[in-house]
């Protein structure tokens, strides 16, 4: 009755959930819920896998994520699509599992899973999750490049891009999106954490595009907005600071354009793309 009234959310046979709190949660939260909810109702062959298993390991998604738990069940044949799961027969290198369990049941490591993320998901919803892993130093980039399987295989040519775009020195989700669409655009000489030294010290950029001699800034709000990266400074003098910074930059020798995606450009491709026309850089 209270869940006709809109009062619960049905997770699955005789398991619900308060309707305004809910409505709280973020997406991943709601996913891990799920998991949780599916968790009594598994086999016992079965592991929680793919992008489920990569929101246990903690890592962020960008874009919607699935309304079915992922798990990896040797038992089954192929791929099966079941209320509240999906069921994958294999992946195309060995099952490993993480030490610990989501509510009993098994999650794969952190290396399988990465690989997994890579195969079955855009490269730039992949990158910015498997990223986190390599800049937390859960994950070694070249462990994830010789776990991906070699030939033609699906999803591939992806998981490459992901591979080639992954590196520890992304200091956030921003970079790391911001580096995957670069190379989506086909730029590969991309050199992060760049620094231009000038007369009163120094600066250090996100990325530098010496082919083009652009400097890309992932221009995030938190910047502006969050105390503890103001240095003590209003949000109007942060924004001057990085404005006077920012006109040092093109100063420097070789430097042609500044450039500063934030998410909304970086959530497409054709609007990240626009942004560069903009600044008169064909990609």
């Amino acid at each position: 009755m209270l869940h006709a009234a809109g009062k619960l959310v049905r997770l699955h046979a005789r398991t619900y959930i308060d309707a305004e709190h809910w409505q709280s949660l973020s997406a991943a939260d709601r996913h891990l819920v799920r998991a949780w909810a599916m968790a009594p109702v598994l086999g016992v062959s079965a592991t929680f896998s793919h992008q489920t298993a990569a929101l246990i390991h903690g890592w962020p998604f960008v874009g919607p994520l699935s309304e079915r738990v992922h798990v990896v069940d040797p038992s089954v044949p192929g791929v099966q699509h079941r209320a509240g799961v999906v069921s994958h027969g294999h992946l195309p290198v060995p099952l490993g599992t993480a030490p610990a369990r989501f509510d009993g049941v098994p999650v794969t490591d952190v290396l399988t899973t990465a690989v997994a993320v890579a195969l079955t998901s855009e490269p730039h919803v992949a990158a910015t999750a498997i990223d986190h892993a390599v800049r937390s130093g859960a994950l070694v980039v070249e462990d994830f490049r010789r776990a991906l399987p070699l030939g033609p295989t699906r999803g591939s040519r992806r998981a490459q891009l992901v591979a080639d775009s992954l590196d520890a020195r992304h200091e956030s989700p921003g970079e790391s999106l911001t580096d995957v669409r670069l190379r989506e655009c086909g730029i590969d000489r991309i050199e992060p954490q760049r620094v231009f030294h000038h007369e009163g010290g120094r600066d250090r950029v996100d990325f530098w595009l010496p082919e083009l001699g652009v400097i890309v800034e992932f221009d995030g709000k938190q910047k502006y907005i969050d105390p503890s990266l103001r240095a003590g400074l209003s949000a109007e003098d942060a924004l001057w600071r990085e404005k006077l910074r920012e006109d040092r930059l093109r100063r420097q020798r070789g430097v042609t354009a500044v450039v500063r995606p934030t998410w909304w450009h970086l959530v497409h491709l054709d609007r990240f793309r626009a942004l560069f026309r903009s600044h008169g850089v064909l990609l």
